[in-house]
């Protein structure tokens, strides 16, 4: 199963992915991949780009919700 080497082979216990909130594919593909959610914030970038103003997420899977999810 694909992505499962960095829980199982690696020892990582948290996985977090980021993108701008307006990124809505980006953010699918986190959901999709079983990363949840975390927060909402803002950074101030030098070069800002359409839609950086909306702000960006945080997306993360710790191990024990990977373990719950493929048991």
């Amino acid at each position: 199963m694909r992505g499962r080497g960095g829980f199982t082979d690696l020892g990582v216990e948290q996985a977090t992915a980021n993108t701008m909130s307006v990124n809505t594919r980006s953010r699918s593909v986190m959901e999709k991949s079983g990363l949840e959610f975390l927060r909402s914030f803002t950074s101030d970038w030098p070069g800002a780009i359409d839609g950086s103003e909306h702000g960006e997420v945080e997306y993360e899977l710790t191990r024990p919700e990977w373990e719950r999810q493929h048991p």
